[in-house]
């Protein structure tokens, strides 16, 4: 007899074998039909996106370019540069001051703006030898055999195309700016050519995402001249210089082409004409989809049919799925409102069977733990009965201590009185209202009151003590009566066999949170007495052992106790508490 495979199998292997199988055969028919359908869609819509794109990129080369505009306006309006250019006639040594006062002003320039500029170079009559900087003077004679000469004559400034520039002893290639130099009088002095670092462009020309696209960009300026390129090897320059000037000059349009550089590019121009920079953008062929509308229906109609086959199996399976959950809830129910424990069915072996287990299992321990909740409240009652009675029993003893206190004084017992209204004080702070915490002022005024009755008591005894507690550690909390046991150490055991004596506290602020250090100039331990618990009596080990058992259990590492002794000189016992106010005291 074949048994049901959701009541035998796991549940992720019928999801596997069910809905995987289905999802494997629609995602091998949808890679086959997205891979017939590739790019001419995409070319269509993406050109578009990349115009915007290209302009936005043209935008920011024009802030970067009109930066390096206005440094050259700049240079042409200087006075020195202006009057170098103009009294050529001095003396040489005069000339060779100018100069050198110039070529630092300017290489200084191109130091400042080290990630944009390479270079500066002044054309004009007659100039002297250069001095090695990045800043240089060249013979205007010179001018016209440069192959960028015919740009600059028809205007006053203009951009020129990667070129090599020599500067500083080295040869670079440089994207130039030039701009003609005006006296005053509008005669012309000279031509001034700013030297670009080229990667200053490219990195805003092309990032390294779409480099690694494949995609490459040529910037254009002045019309039609090619300013500089990213992404092209530099083989490719030459040819493609050619191919963007042929098109230009057949008043052709690059943009919504393809073109073979190597491999077919779908190639893109920025869409403001009237920008002053143009952007092409090669993008290879192969990275656009195509037909990306019928990709889009195929998915369509086989998501739905997909859709349509799932929404049948889920609702077969959920069935199956819901009828043991269903069982599961009802004995839940059940047992929440009634406590009375459901049968769950047990021929289940899967998770399902795991789970009805469980289940049993869990309602045995919850009506275990109801009978000990059961016992445990009744015992709680009693306790609070307890705890009533012996917060009644200290009130009681308070109130007759009081009145005792009066009956000295009616019988002029002055120092006995003193001590029943000291120890009245100790037992008003233990009190406390039932806290099991107090204010650090309420301890050491707990302290105070101990060590004046021991005063008392030891006359003639002279007892010396003194309590330093600073304003700013007055109101943090910390555990009741902790310190009484040390102290009460210091005074039972320090102090045998001396005619006086003195105790010292002192709060302190540590960088882990308050340290109260009691010090007294007593006997002190011999080194044996330092081993606990063989010596506990002797020193009074037992209080300070269940101290450092309470700081242990409230606080934790790093808080405790340390005591430091050298014999016949006294000793020091240092307790660490953190510093907590009321409201997160047990955190």
């Amino acid at each position: 007899m074949s048994r049901n495979p959701f009541k035998t199998y796991r549940m992720s292997s019928l999801y596997m074998l069910t809905f995987g199988g289905f999802l494997v055969l629609f995602l091998i028919l949808l890679m086959a039909v997205s891979y017939q359908v590739t790019s001419a869609y995409m070319s269509k819509q993406v050109s578009v996106y990349q115009q915007e794109l290209l302009d936005e990129v043209g935008k920011r080369i024009d802030v970067k370019m009109t930066s390096v505009e206005q440094v050259a306006l700049s240079i042409t309006r200087n006075e020195a540069l202006l009057d170098y250019l103009k009294n050529r006639q001095s003396d040489v040594y005069n000339r060779k001051l100018a100069q050198q006062d110039l070529s630092y002003y300017l290489s200084n320039i191109v130091y400042s703006w080290n990630d944009v500029l390479s270079s500066v170079q002044v054309y004009m009559h007659d100039p002297l030898p250069n001095v090695g900087l990045p800043a240089a003077f060249e013979e205007m004679e010179d001018l016209p055999q440069e192959e960028w000469y015919p740009i600059v004559s028809q205007s006053d400034y203009a951009w020129i195309g990667e070129r090599e520039v020599a500067a500083a002893n080295q040869n670079k290639k440089a994207i130039g700016f030039a701009q003609k130099i005006y006296s005053d009088t509008n005669q012309f002095l000279g031509v001034l050519v700013l030297g670009m670092k080229p990667e200053a462009v490219q990195d805003t020309l092309l990032n390294e995402s779409n480099k690694n696209r494949g995609i490459k960009r040529v910037l254009m300026g002045n019309g039609q001249q090619m300013i500089t390129d990213a992404g092209f090897a530099r083989e490719e320059n030459v040819w493609l210089r050619d191919m963007i000037k042929s098109y230009y000059d057949n008043s052709s349009y690059l943009s919504g082409r393809k073109v073979e550089l190597g491999e077919t590019y779908f190639v893109t121009e920025s869409g403001d004409e009237n920008a002053q920079w143009q952007v092409i953008q090669f993008t290879p062929l192969k990275g656009i989809s195509e037909d990306s509308t019928r990709i889009a229906f195929m998915l369509g109609a086989i998501g739905i049919a997909a859709i349509l086959i799932a929404f049948f199996f889920t609702l077969l399976f959920s069935r199956q799925f819901m009828k043991p959950i269903m069982t599961l809830k009802q004995g839940m129910d059940r047992f929440s409102v009634d406590r009375l424990k459901s049968e769950m069915p047990r021929d289940y072996t899967n998770e399902f069977g795991i789970l009805f287990r469980g289940y049993d299992a869990l309602t045995e321990r919850v009506t275990e733990l109801y009978a000990h909740l059961e016992k445990q409240y009744i015992k709680q009652k009693e306790l609070d009965v307890k705890a009533l009675q012996a917060m009644i029993n200290p009130h009681f003893l308070y109130n007759t201590l009081d009145q005792i206190n009066w009956m000295a004084i009616e019988a002029n017992q002055p120092k006995i009185s003193e001590v029943l209204e000291l120890v009245g004080k100790m037992f008003r702070i233990g009190l406390s209202n039932g806290d099991t915490i107090v204010t650090v002022r309420e301890e050491l005024a707990y302290i105070g009151s101990y060590l004046q009755i021991q005063q008392i008591r030891m006359e003639p005894f002279k007892l010396s003590v003194s309590i330093e507690l600073p304003p700013s550690l007055e109101t943090y909390y910390m555990p009741k009566v902790l310190l009484q046991p040390i102290v009460e150490n210091a005074v039972m055991h320090g102090f045998h066999g001396r005619q006086n004596g003195s105790v010292h506290i002192r709060v302190l602020e540590h960088k882990e949170g308050i340290a109260f250090v009691i010090q007294d100039n007593g006997n002190g331990f011999r080194p044996s007495q330092t081993e606990m618990p063989q010596h506990q009596t002797k020193m009074g080990g037992y209080g300070i052992r269940n101290v450092e058992e309470r700081i242990e259990a409230l606080f934790g590492s790093p808080y405790g106790i340390e005591v430091a002794s050298v014999f016949g000189e006294g000793a020091s016992v240092t307790v660490l508490i953190p510093k907590r106010d009321k409201s997160n005291y047990y955190r």
